[in-house]
């Protein structure tokens, strides 16, 4: 535990620090756009510029009124117009006005009010004042001589172009909103950089959390294949760790375990070997220590019978009981025994490389001209299967080349025992069953899978496991050995072997083979190979 908190702290910092660096540069980097930012855009000269349009925008429109203030006294200085107001002469006043009028584009209306405010004269354009497009001045002058309160008054209504005066309140209110902002530069400035900072600040506590949660993630399976590894290191073969995932741990994880379940293989493969070395080495002295009474017992026997020549009837018939019985139990013994010193002399498989499934359509000829009818002395030693009439022998094998390395002989001892053993299951202990026993080959991943199949009775579940145990069997006279010696055969070819059940009904043996140049034929080959240098005998026994 103490290694899975050093590795997820070092994680964590890590993705800190590789967090943080970019963080406090991304900052500093932020901070100085911001300033030289705001520094290109407040110059001082613009400011000045600013302030000096917005005082030409002002004079310009102080003097637009003043120049209309200047007209309408002009107007109300005319004499012949003061005259023509002080006598009321309505004729004159609209003359006089309406020359005035011409003189003046600016105006909208000229008109002449009495002290009561009567109108005594009127001239306008024709138009009101355009709001939308206008601004309107009204400036009012006295026609009297002197500042009496009955003089009459001259009302004049100017029209200037509003655009002038909106551009000048929008030059104002800009020059005011400049102004507020640069006052507010340094605040605003500040606020930028720390709203940054801040956002920075959640991405780097996000990252830090994430990267807690994947740190621990990977710490927790890489302590779990470490203690895996002590476990294995204590001899458990059996422990696996989590294969979850599409990364590069879970790859590891697959290929820890894909390497326990070989190297556990391997091991149960050499434990195996020395087993059945063990037993080969028990068979030898057994059949030695059979086979030398044998004979002398048969010879007394015998002797006796012979040198008996009495008249007891009764006695005679029990010798010639005898001696049938002890014959025919010798000749048990002697086929046992025969039996225990083939198994006690295997060789070793000397394996070299071959297409198997032209090996295994080669066993079809050769088997498949063994039928019922013909004599077994007349075939190979291999093909003399005795095979029920109502057995079927079917072969299931692809064109495709299939590399392997077999020993040819040894393993076609092993294919002829399981067809053997099947063709009994289907034909039963009378030989008179009907069925099917069928060799099929197929590829998975690196191995390649030899079935051998039957529609018998087959394999109790139960039993599946110890079928190959040397000196097990079900048959009444069966010694035991086959597929003891089969199951020897098979992992000394770097494969495996196993029973189950069959589409067919019956039992299945699968034979597992290790395709050529794959890493389970040269893991396979190691093992066996190391375990012979050291001495235990795989199968040379005397």
């Amino acid at each position: 535990m103490a290694v899975l908190g050093r590795i997820r702290h070092r994680l964590a910092l890590a993705i800190v620090l590789t967090a943080l660096i970019p963080v406090l540069f991304a900052i500093w980097l932020a901070d100085s756009t911001v300033r030289q930012t705001a520094a290109r855009f407040y110059l001082p000269e613009i400011r000045i510029h600013l302030d000096r349009s917005l005082g030409l925008y002002s004079e310009l429109a102080h003097t637009v009124k003043s120049l209309m203030r200047a007209e309408a006294a002009a107007i109300a200085e005319r004499a012949r117009l003061r005259d023509a107001a002080e006598a009321g002469d309505r004729a004159r006043l609209d003359a006089e006005l309406r020359a005035a009028f011409g003189e003046h584009p600016s105006l909208v209306s000229l008109a002449v009010t009495s002290a009561d405010g009567r109108e005594l004269a009127r001239v306008d354009r024709g138009s009101p004042v355009d709001p939308t497009r206008e601004n309107r001045l009204e400036v009012e002058r006295s026609l009297g001589s002197d500042d009496t309160d009955d003089a009459p008054t001259l009302v004049a209504v100017f029209a200037a172009d509003r655009k002038r005066f909106d551009e000048l309140s929008e030059m104002n209110q800009f020059l005011e909103t400049y102004a507020t902002i640069e006052r507010r530069r340094e605040a605003d400035q500040t606020s930028y950089v720390l709203a940054f900072a801040t956002l920075l600040g959640i991405t780097i506590a996000l990252a830090v959390a994430v990267g807690a949660l994947l740190a621990r993630n990977v710490s927790v399976r890489i302590g779990e294949l470490a203690r895996a590894t002590k476990l294995v290191a204590q001899g458990d073969l059996g422990i696996r760790v989590p294969e979850g995932g599409k990364d590069e741990i879970a790859d590891l994880a697959r290929a820890f375990n894909r390497m326990l379940s070989e190297v556990a293989e391997s091991r149960s493969r050499i434990e195996y070997l020395q087993r059945i070395g063990a037993w080969q080495e028990m068979a030898r002295r057994l059949a030695h220590e059979i086979k030398n009474p044998l004979t002398p017992i048969q010879l007394a026997v015998q002797e006796v019978h012979r040198r008996y020549d009495g008249g007891d009837g009764t006695y005679r018939k029990l010798l010639d009981s005898t001696l049938e019985i002890i014959e025919d139990e010798v000749g048990t013994l002697r086929r046992l025994v025969g039996e225990f010193s083939e198994f006690a002399r295997l060789p070793r498989a000397e394996l070299e490389r071959e297409d198997l499934s032209r090996f295994l359509r080669e066993q079809q000829r050769r088997l498949s001209t063994q039928g019922g009818e013909h004599d077994a002395s007349e075939l190979p030693a291999e093909a003399a299967l005795p095979r029920p009439p109502g057995v079927e022998l079917v072969f299931d094998v692809p064109e495709e080349r299939a590399d392997v390395l077999i020993d040819r002989q040894m393993l076609r001892r092993v294919l002829v025992n399981l067809i053997e053993n099947g063709l009994q299951a289907v034909g039963g202990a009378e030989g008179t069953g009907r069925g099917t026993v069928r060799v099929r080959l197929s590829r998975e991943a690196d191995v390649y899978n030899l079935d051998v199949e039957d529609s018998g009775p087959g394999i109790p579940e139960g039993l599946r496991e110890t079928v190959f145990d040397p000196y097990f069997t079900t048959k009444h006279d069966g010694t035991g050995l086959g597929l003891a010696i089969v199951k020897k055969t098979v992992i000394e070819h770097g494969g495996s072997i196993s029973a189950g059940e069959s589409e067919l009904g019956g039992a299945r043996i699968r034979v597992r083979l290790p395709a050529y140049g794959s890493s389970a034929a040269a893991l396979a080959r190691s093992a066996i190979e190391r375990h012979v240098e050291r001495g235990v005998s795989v199968g040379t026994g005397a």
